[in-house]
C-alpha cells in the first residue's frame, strides 16, 4: 500500500508539532529567574508620585566642594536659588530662612552673626 503526497505532507506536519511539544517541555535553555531572596544587598524604597525618594540625614556630613559645572571654586560657592518649596524667588523680597541652630546650639530671636575686618 502506497502513502500518497497528502497523508506524507500531514504526518510530517504531525511529528513536526510533536517534536516542538518535546523539546519545549525539555528546557534545553535554562530560564532566567530574579533572585528573590533579600540577601543581595537591595532593598525597596517608597517613591513619590513624581518619581523623587525623600531622603533624611541622620548625621552630620562634611562635604568639600571642589567644583560646579566644570569650574574651580575659590572661596565662596556660587549659589543661584530660583524656587524655594514650590514658590518662585523675587530677589527684592530676599531668600526666606529658617535657622534652627548654630554651632550646635538652639537659635531664639536673633542669629549670632561674626564681621569681618
Amino acid at each position: 500500500m502506497k502513502a500518497d503526497t497528502y497523508t506524507k505532507t500531514v504526518l510530517t506536519v504531525i511529528a513536526a508539532a510533536l517534536c516542538i511539544i518535546a523539546f519545549q517541555q525539555a528546557e534545553i535553555f535554562p530560564k532566567a529567574n530574579a533572585n528573590k531572596s533579600a540577601t543581595n544587598g537591595f532593598a525597596t524604597v517608597p517613591v513619590n508620585a513624581d518619581g523623587s525618594i525623600n531622603v533624611k540625614f541622620t548625621e552630620t556630613m562634611k562635604v568639600d566642594v571642589a567644583e560646579v559645572g566644570g569650574n574651580y571654586i575659590y572661596g565662596s560657592m556660587p549659589i543661584n536659588i530660583k524656587e524655594v518649596s514650590g514658590s518662585s524667588i523675587n530677589s527684592s523680597y530676599g531668600i526666606p530662612v529658617n535657622i534652627e541652630a548654630v554651632d550646635g546650639s538652639s537659635v531664639y530671636g536673633a542669629v549670632p552673626t561674626k564681621e569681618k575686618n
